[in-house]
């Protein structure tokens, strides 16, 4: 008969081994945790290295580098760090090509034929275990991959009460083409180049819808591209109108509101031509400083088409092509009543929202 100092014995025994198999499993999976929250680090970090070539490659390509956009690409990644170990790109990870909302990365095949505008990079990295190690495991190899644009603001604040004539920047351009057109790349960098001697004259009033014609609208949109529509936008007096087209950024995006305007949205024109109010507007604008300025640049919506928006908030209105650049410099008073001016873009600036192709305000941005 066993007495109760042997069964003692035989528990302590037993506890003993349960201890040991417990810290086994304990440290095994504290191993594990940290290991896999090193791959975690190193997979950040990796990301982080991918959208830095992405977004160097695209701003090459974007400046004209053509094939030594690939080369930028890869001296950013030198200057990213997996752990302590210095990134390395191959050139073959870095490829040019479009990208739509739809259908993603089309890779072109070429850096100087295709019309390329995106840039897709694809970093690697082989990650070494600490712990696992003692089990077999030695490295993981890592991959990240990001995609930078080079498109234009859709949504911009500041935006002056004017709709202002896409066919109007066509003929700027010279090209020849009507409002079905859709800007490339490289008239995107000829606006750039424009300047005073491009100046170009819209009418302020008129038929609504003339092709030439630059229109005092509502703020905000009658009709938003994205967005319910969330009540009438403000109809100015002519004073409020005329304050509006030299007033400061701040008081004008409280008239616009925290969303300011955007492509596809639907402008109201306001109830008058506005013409003497206009006129007044723009003298403002060019003589808030002294001497009077000759240009002065505005953020304005482009627009291509007159008639009623989509889901009939708005009635007669101005469909927004394009949020541009117009550098206003004078207006004609009666009897020709015409806005003087020129559109121009301007490259990798700031703005909410994004659409994928080329326009008059440029930036790049992470797609993927």
């Amino acid at each position: 008969m066993r007495t109760s100092l042997g069964w003692s014995g035989e528990r302590r025994g037993f506890t003993l081994i349960l201890i040991v198999l417990m810290m086994t499993i304990f440290f095994g999976c504290a191993a594990f945790a940290i290991d896999a929250a090193l791959m975690y680090s190193y997979r950040g970090q990796l990301q982080r290295t991918a959208d830095a070539t992405a977004l160097a490659g695209s701003i090459a390509l974007a400046t004209g580098a053509g094939t030594g956009s690939a080369d930028t690409a890869v001296h950013y990644a030198a200057l990213n760090n997996v752990g302590t170990s210095t990134t390395s790109l191959a050139n073959g990870d870095v490829v040019p090509g479009t990208w739509t909302q739809g259908g993603g990365f089309v890779a072109t095949g070429s850096w100087t034929s295709g019309d390329p505008f995106a840039v897709k990079t694809t970093t690697r990295y082989g990650g070494n275990y600490v712990f696992a190690r003692l089990f077999g495991f030695n490295t993981k190899n890592l991959t990240a991959t990001a995609v930078a644009v080079r498109g234009s603001v859709g949504t911009a604040g500041c935006v002056r009460p004017w709709a202002v004539s896409y066919q109007s920047l066509l003929d700027q351009l010279g090209t020849g083409q009507t409002i079905t057109h859709e800007l490339t790349a490289a008239e995107v960098d000829q606006l750039r180049t424009a300047t005073i001697a491009d100046e170009i004259t819209m009418n302020s009033e008129g038929t609504d819808g003339a092709p030439h014609q630059a229109r005092a609208v509502r703020l905000g949109p009658g009709e938003y591209a994205s967005t319910p529509y969330d009540g009438s936008p403000n109809s100015p007096s002519a004073n409020e109108y005329r304050d509006e087209i030299s007033q400061a950024c701040s008081l004008l995006d409280a008239t616009i509101g925290a969303r300011g305007v955007s492509v596809d949205d639907w402008l109201e024109p306001t109830s008058g031509q506005m013409k003497g109010p206009t006129g007044q507007g723009i003298n403002n604008l060019l003589c808030s400083t002294s001497p009077c300025q000759t240009a002065v640049m505005v953020n304005a919506a482009i627009w291509d088409t007159y008639g009623n928006s989509p889901h009939g908030f708005c009635s007669g209105c101005y469909h927004v092509k394009y949020m541009g650049v117009f550098y206003v410099t004078g207006y004609d008073g009666p009897p020709n009543n015409r806005v003087r001016g020129y559109f121009s873009s301007v490259g990798n600036a700031a703005g909410g929202g994004f659409v994928a192709k080329p326009g008059p305000i440029t930036k790049n941005a992470l797609v993927q």
